[in-house]
């Protein structure tokens, strides 16, 4: 037997004669990786961009969709980072996103009004689901079977997502002519952008070196604006110092002496939603599996609010009748504070949703008493997505607070953000004093949180 010397390295020469056959038909697992690549990092981006424009469009119904389909743009992600993981090459993921996908994107979605974001999101939506398309037909049905299975599933919410994001860019129509013009004009813009984008990307071009058209807008609506919009259905809170308590304020609910307040509680967690808008679009440089949770927790966010309007509607009540709070942050989103991030998620993980859980069993426990099976089950359903994102606080906080070097263990920000609420709430007024409530939580949780009326209905 003749000895030789085996090599992973294929000769170069060999592989361009190939080519030069005209064999380049075939995707090898380094040409499927590089093509699943790009396709998840613009999925990643649609998610931002779907997520980002949530708090700037007023609509109810139109922020849980695009919470909806940002979520989906982030299954779909994982769908992807799941196959290549399986294929040659590395993602370098905590670098992000590429900076040319990153900036064809951002420009794609910073448009003046939501008619011409869905617009151009539609636009969008019909091209990558065409590339998705082209690269299905050139897969082996055998060689890359797994590849085909994964944009099978991704292929599922195609038509909904396309036929809806149509069917809100067409709102223009309904507008003044200069709407109408403004729509027409950023369609023109994101079509430029697309091209140059995807020939930009075939040929190899630097970011630095693409000349992009003039920007429609200097004042775009979205995403993420300092302040969030509220449908005119969702009447907007003003706060009132005098209480200091989540919902202690009787103006907000005609229900505050009933269990039946456990709906509205649930109704106002849009405003979480929102929250967790900014926290994904404004978070960099984490592992992607943190993005795939944080889209879990935004969406499941938006899901108990739908489940709070479904059941008070249901009951006979209308969302005018009570009060919604208004998300808005203190600067632009590139201008916010290091710890802005961190102290915002280990709140909500650490006080908001844990002090959650004492008032949601006893509502489930007492709801099934009155016989209301289905205000038991949305506790329970409740309950079980809370405990999740408790979860991801203990997992991803330190990791956020690791991003600021400012070191720190699960437990340790979990007292640090219960003592800052206590502060908050003139509770205690030494150390001691406070480490003394930390360590009793339900009487924590009393303090920071109106109890509910669990024997009326």
């Amino acid at each position: 037997m003749n000895e030789h010397k085996e090599t992973n390295v294929l000769d170069q020469e060999t592989i361009a004669g190939a080519k030069g056959r005209n064999l380049d038909r075939y995707l090898r697992p380094i040409d499927t990786a590089k093509r699943l690549k790009q396709l998840m990092w613009c999925e990643f981006e649609l998610s931002r961009a779907a997520f980002g424009w949530l708090p700037a469009v007023p609509d109810y119904e139109a922020k849980t969709r695009l919470a909806r389909y940002g979520y989906v743009h982030n299954q779909n992600m994982k769908h992807l980072y799941d196959r290549l993981n399986e294929l040659p090459g590395t993602l370098n993921e905590k670098n992000g996103t590429p900076p040319l996908i990153r900036e064809a994107f951002e420009r794609m979605s910073m448009a003046s009004n939501a008619a011409a974001f869905f617009t151009g999101y539609a636009f969008v939506l019909r091209q990558l689901f065409a590339e998705y398309e082209s690269l299905r037909l050139r897969l082996d049905s055998i060689l890359d079977a797994p590849t085909a299975d994964k944009l099978k599933i991704i292929d599922i919410e195609r038509n909904g997502m396309i036929e809806w994001a149509s069917g809100q860019s067409l709102f223009a129509d309904t507008e003044d002519n200069v709407s109408r013009e403004h729509a027409a004009q950023w369609n023109e813009y994101v079509t430029v952008v697309w091209l140059l984008f995807r020939q930009a990307l075939e040929q190899g071009t630097d970011v630095s070196d693409i000349r992009w058209p003039v920007h429609p807008t200097d004042q775009p609506a979205g995403p993420v604006p300092t302040r969030a919009s509220l449908d005119p259905k969702f009447p907007v809170y003003q706060s009132n110092a005098n209480y200091k308590k989540a919902y202690e304020d009787p103006d907000l609910s005609p229900l505050r002496n009933s269990i039946k307040q456990m709906h509205y509680i649930n109704a106002t967690e849009i405003g979480a939603a929102e929250q967790l808008c900014y926290f994904y679009y404004g978070v960099q440089h984490m592992p992607l599996q943190f993005y795939f949770d944080a889209a879990r927790h935004l969406w499941d966010e938006v899901r108990h609010s739908q489940m709070g309007v479904r059941r008070l509607e249901q009951m006979g009540y209308s969302t005018e009748q009570f009060k919604f709070f208004q998300v808005s942050i203190d600067s632009a989103i590139d201008d916010l504070k290091a710890e802005y991030f961190p102290d915002m998620y280990s709140s909500l993980t650490m006080v908001a949703e844990p002090c959650s859980f004492i008032k949601k069993r006893k509502s489930a426990e007492m709801f099934w008493k009155f016989g209301d099976a289905l205000s038991a089950i949305h506790c329970e359903f409740d309950m079980v997505d809370e405990r999740m994102h408790v979860d991801f606080g203990k997992k991803w906080g330190p990791e956020l607070y690791k991003q600021i070097n400012d070191p720190i263990t699960a437990q340790e920000m979990s007292e640090r953000t219960r003592a800052r609420r206590l502060e908050q709430l003139g509770a205690a007024t030494t150390p001691e004093q406070i480490k003394q409530i930390i360590k009793n939580f339900p009487g924590f949780c009393g303090l920071s949180t109106i109890e509910l009326e669990y024997s009326t209905y």
